[in-house]
């Protein structure tokens, strides 16, 4: 898996630039929920192509920093004059840092980390958090209908959530203020995807229908990516 990270902008990106409906989609999902206070503290790991640290640059957050145990993803970033630094263990990095953040964001990620890790990443990021400060987590969805097209999409992927799993880690690593929601991909609003919207809209309810017909658990978002929104108390 080392060498996949060490490369992860060309073997896992395609053509190395960022995406412009990321982006949107990040304003549009998310914006809503940062501090008014442009001198927050703010956390990224897992830049990825860095689409999350733009955002909260050009937002007008002045502290900002985003982590990354991948070399290519913190060198790509960099040649964006965006903020961060490639770490050895985010979690150690996150321990170090105890109290530091009003906002971690922790997208695409969770997946990426071993299931008996999961508990200490998630204390760890507990402890960077400070009080009342918000933690957003994405995830791909595995009770959406075709959730395994995300889970298998990346061989990094060391395992998968749905709400009630998702919801299981984070009471255990301590925390008890948390709601999820699914990560809503139509955000421009033209008559395609209002068309769009209104056909999924339909299939998702004949999915309920059966996944009830068939006495199966039904959870309620089938996004193919939701979100949890994680207040440390």
């Amino acid at each position: 898996m080392r060498e996949i990270l060490d490369s992860y902008v060309n073997n896992s990106f395609g053509l190395p630039l960022q995406s412009e409906s990321k982006i949107r989609h990040f304003e549009y999902n998310y914006r809503h929920l940062f501090p008014e206070n442009l001198n927050a503290k703010m956390l990224d790991i897992g830049v990825g192509l860095g689409e999350m640290l733009t955002c909260m640059r050009d937002w007008g957050y002045q502290d900002y920093i985003g982590i990354d145990i991948s070399p290519s993803t913190i060198n790509f970033c960099k040649s964006l004059g965006l903020n961060c630094q490639q770490v050895e263990d985010s979690a150690n990095f996150l321990l170090e840092h105890s109290q530091q953040y009003d906002v971690i964001t922790l997208l695409d990620v969770l997946e990426h980390i071993k299931k008996e890790d999961v508990i200490n990443f998630l204390k760890a990021l507990q402890t960077a958090l400070r009080p009342g400060g918000l933690l957003i987590i994405q995830v791909p969805n595995l009770q959406s209908p075709d959730g395994y097209l995300h889970r298998y999409n990346d061989i990094t992927h060391e395992f998968g959530y749905i709400e009630h799993s998702l919801a299981q880690v984070l009471i255990t690593a301590g925390f008890k203020n948390f709601q999820f929601k699914g990560f809503e991909e139509f955000v421009i609003g033209s008559a395609r995807e209002n068309k769009l919207k209104l056909f999924r809209s339909i299939y998702w309810y004949f999915v309920h229908k059966l996944r009830e017909i068939n006495g199966n658990i039904n959870p309620k978002i089938l996004n193919p990516v939701f979100s949890a929104f994680v207040l440390k108390e």
